[in-house]
């Protein structure tokens, strides 16, 4: 792995980076099922070795449900993207329901093989095999339930013994007959935590002491998931006496099980009781509506419960929006599902499992795949009110039924499916509300659609084949239409909005649409998206207006943004696309609470941008603003950014104030150009946030303007490979003059020497706070001796391979860093000295990898009577003390296992 790959695995896998897992030793020629194979302990890093060694080809982590088996291999699959180790990455989720068949397609699809209709097994089957024998790839199989022999060659994947270009596969199941359809290297079977870690894992989750739930932990199995529901239960009491009834109330619930699975039921069942409210409990059966081995858009999903009415109390579409998302924030926080990296829910299969018990009981039926779904559609249209056939392999819909009941009829990702028969809604007239067909082959809506009057939402998303959408000028009730994502959709018919005085969401982004038909002026309409539709003339459509409601407005390609910023009426939340020749794609989601996003390839369209323009008061008081040129080969996708912008901040981690809130920032992003672009004042006078990524500098960071970042409260530099020097004893002062910088980080910066250059008399760099320093492998020491930083409270130092002093020269702590209050040092092999005296206000110290440290600047006084030290027994064991009895005052702390936090997963 390279030494880029290393420094990447070590941030994305910090959390479980001694994860342990149980292996077998090599396989013999008995039968797996009847080998009983001696196991040895490997750690979580050793696990990732795996994805380098060319001995292993075929991995399997097994387990029961909650162990962690996802959550390593989703670990184990970013830290392989990040190092770049393969030419192709395949990640399949499976379930029970899922049919070998399915599995084939999803192949199929994450490879872009085109999937023609009535394309035979055999020949999707030739597609993979083509497309993966020439090609080093990573095959990811979750939650896999295998039963026929020989699966990789019926899926047409190249056994990586055989290929021989270094391929890997891993899956991961809970069966052991799933074990024996492939061959494998090694099967890793997670280890249950010991009590000290689901402890210490229980206690981080609570965020309080629980020393009085000692006993309860015996009972949970080392299972994380246990932990993590437990966790969600409790965490939210009010009071002292209500969290300890609760404690009493699982412990009472526990100690009659007699299994790990049984115990797991019963936990999954005492954290859906102990949710919030009845709504929150119907939120989160809604889930099981849907197949178990996808995720579930979050915006989708919040659609779902407003237009089935599980978000009543709200007064508005907006407001329901808003407490849409914070009953799913309620759920992640309880463990009851989770969320991947494209803002899609999860629910855990051992949560489905159990919770579906109880949605049967409240109408919540799950769908059956090995049923015939015409026979599935007939039987349910006068018993459910909500029919769902997502995900079969019905080719058309016949006939006219009628429904009495029905309310939402569901047919997402019949990939299959390209008919509907004329007058199929024709007899739907009083019922149907909710209608999605999603990633269909429909080429034509039929007459019929035009019948559903009280249709709510209409899905299209992803109908490839929808060339017009046609007939639905009579639904006059709707107030979301989604057709996002239908490539060959190039018109609305004429008039189609005239009478839909309750639309509120229309979403017409990456469709091929050439004009949109007018928008009459409604004071209901909140959000249009007409993003990545690269035949859409640059003017707005007719009706959105100065005195209309719109307060999201998604634009296509706009070419003289000058003319745009004439205009003081746009509406807050607006998205600019100022690429000239690359497409992107903005989601509704992206941006909340009326954040403007505005991505641009080059900083020209900015300079028209001043800081006093009335745009910064009404159009642009969030924002979120990245210049970036992308490469030819290279499309941006901005809910993705955004999402690692909100993940990665400080102001989400434990150390550092949370004085901006990320969701309702002013955000800047300068990305790869050739130096930092100039006449940028204006953004750099309101961005709160600064990140300068990747910039083509000589050595000194003279060519940005410091003195205009009046209100930057935290700033990141990264991967500017030729910068030599960060700061200058003026730049600090005026920084400090400001006052409002509190945080900066410093990232991979290969040719760094000097953090503060020309710094002769005493400089005081009195607002930072937070500061980290990570991956700079050319530094000699941090700070020159004249330097303060009196309210400086964390600094963390990671990866400098040749830092040999944190200062040029001895100063004592007392005076240049009186306030710091943690201090974390890793991988710093020639580190010797921090400071001189002692550091009167450190609580907390963390060293790792630091074997020349043989002295630490701690001491007893008011401020500080207790010092928590995490390190190694053998650095602790050779330390030098002046005075033997502080260690007295010293809570020294062993590197332990650092925990599954996302073991949820699987």
């Amino acid at each position: 792995m390279s030494r880029t790959g290393r420094q990447d695995s070590r941030r994305s896998g910090i959390m479980a980076s001694y994860c342990w897992f149980w292996k077998p030793r090599r396989r013999t020629k008995t039968p797996w099922a009847n080998n009983r194979i001696p196991r040895q302990l490997i750690s979580f890093y050793d696990m990732l070795s795996l994805l380098v060694r060319s001995d292993v080809r075929v991995v399997i982590i097994q387990g029961i449900g909650g162990s962690g088996k996802t959550w390593a291999a989703k670990a184990a699959y970013r830290v392989a993207r990040t190092s770049n180790l393969f030419d192709e990455y395949i990640w399949v989720s499976l379930s029970i329901n899922c049919s070998v068949r399915k599995c084939l397609n999803k192949i199929a699809a994450s490879l872009s093989c085109k999937i023609r209709d009535n394309l035979s097994v055999e020949r999707t089957r030739t597609f993979i095999k083509e497309c993966l024998t020439p090609r080093k790839f990573l095959l990811v199989f979750d939650n896999a339930y295998f039963t026929e022999e020989s699966i990789l060659e019926y899926l047409g994947v190249p056994d990586p013994e055989q290929q021989r270009l270094g391929s890997k596969i891993i899956m991961t199941t809970r069966t052991g007959r799933a074990v024996s359809t492939i061959s494998p290297n090694i099967v890793i079977t997670p280890e249950p935590l010991t009590y000290e870690e689901s402890y210490d894992l229980l206690r981080e989750k609570i965020g309080k002491d629980i020393s009085f739930a000692h006993d309860l932990i015996s009972y949970f199995y080392g299972i994380p998931l246990n932990i993590i529901i437990l966790a969600g239960a409790v965490c939210d009491a009010p009071t002292e006496e209500s969290f300890s009834e609760l404690v009493a109330s699982a412990h009472a619930a526990l100690e009659t099980q007699t299994s790990i699975f049984s115990t797991l039921q019963c936990m999954v069942k005492f954290g859906y009781h102990q949710l919030p409210s009845d709504n929150v409990r119907q939120c989160l059966l809604y889930c099981l509506i849907f197949p178990d081995d996808q995720g579930i858009s979050v915006k989708e999903l919040i659609w779902y419960w407003i237009m089935d009415g599980l978000l009543q109390e709200a007064i508005g579409f907006d407001e329901a929006n808003h407490i849409g998302k914070e009953i799913l924030d309620v759920l992640i926080k309880h463990g009851m599902v989770y969320l991947d990296g494209n803002d899609h829910v999860h629910m855990h299969d051992v949560i489905r499992e159990t919770v579906s018990r109880i949605g049967k009981d409240m109408g919540y039926k799950e769908q059956h795949y090995s049923c015939n779904p015409i026979i599935k559609l007939e039987h349910f249209l006068n018993h459910s009110n909500i029919v769902s056939l997502m995900d079969t392999e019905m080719e058309c819909l016949r006939g006219s039924p009628r429904y009495l009941s029905t309310t939402s009829l569901l047919l997402r990702g019949n990939y299959l499916l390209r008919t509907i028969s004329e007058e199929f809604f024709s007899q739907m007239t009083g019922t149907l509300e909710i209608l999605d067909m999603s990633f269909t082959r429909l080429e034509v809506l039929p007459p019929s659609i035009s019948y559903l009057i009280r249709l709510r939402m209409l899905l299209l998303i992803g109908c490839d084949r929808l060339e017009e959408i046609r007939h639905i000028a009579p639904l006059a009730r709707l107030e979301v239409l989604d057709a996002s994502g239908c490539r060959s959709l190039k018109s609305v018919e004429s008039g189609s909005f005239d009478h839909m005085v309750f639309l509120k969401v229309l979403d017409l982004s990456a469709t091929s649409i050439t004009f949109l038909t007018s928008i009459p002026v409604s004071m209901e309409l909140r959000h249009i998206n007409l993003q990545g539709c690269p035949f859409l003339g640059s003017e707005p459509p007719y009706g959105v207006s100065k005195g209309g409601a719109v307060r999201k407005l998604n634009l296509g390609i706009i070419e003289d943004l000058a003319a745009w910023m004439g205009m003081l009426w746009l509406p807050c939340g607006l998205n600019f696309h100022l690429s000239d020749k690359f497409g992107m794609k903005v989601s509704l989601d992206a941006n909340r609470d009326s954040s403007a996003y505005v991505y641009a390839s080059d900083a020209y369209f900015f300079n028209c941008l001043e800081k006093d323009s009335p745009l910064w008061y009404n159009c642009l008081q969030r924002f979120q603003i990245v210049i970036s040129p992308l490469m030819d080969n290279e499309t941006m996708d901005t809910n993705d950014q955004v999402n690692s912008i909100v993940q990665n901040s400080y102001f989400r981690t434990e150390h550092f104030t949370h004085s901006i809130d990320p969701m309702r920032m002013r955000y800047l992003e300068i990305n790869g150009t050739v130096g930092v672009p100039s006449d940028l004042d204006g953004i750099l006078y309101h961005a709160e946030m600064i990140l300068l990524k990747r910039l083509a500098m000589t050595t000194q960071f003279s060519d940005l303007n410091i003195r205009s970042m009046q209100a930057v409260r935290e700033l990141w530099v990264e991967n500017c490979d030729h910068l030599e020097s960060l700061l200058s004893a003026d730049e600090v002062k005026a920084l400090s003059m400001v006052g409002n910088l509190h945080n900066l980080w410093i990232s991979n910066m290969e040719k760094l020497s000097s953090f503060c250059k020309g710094v002769e008399e005493v400089t005081s760099f009195s607002c930072l706070k937070h500061l980290l320093f990570d991956s700079c492998p050319n530094l000699l020491y941090l700070f020159p001796l004249a330097l303060r930083l009196p309210n400086l409270e964390t600094l963390h130092i990671r990866f400098c391979d040749v830092l040999e002093r944190v200062f040029d020269s001895s100063v004592l702590g007392e005076d240049a860093l009186p306030r710091l209050q943690l201090l974390q040092l890793w991988e710093l092999p020639e580190l010797t000295s921090v400071c001189g005296g002692v550091l009167p206000s450190l609580k907390n110290l963390k060293v790792r990898g630091c074997s020349k440290l043989q002295k630490i600047p701690v001491g007893v006084n008011e401020n500080s009577p207790f010092v928590t030290t995490t390190g190694e027994q053998l650095w602790w064991d050779s330390l030098q003390w002046d005075d033997e009895t502080i260690k007295r005052w010293l809570l020294f702390r062993n590197w332990g296992p650092l925990l599954p936090h996302l073991a949820t997963e699987g």
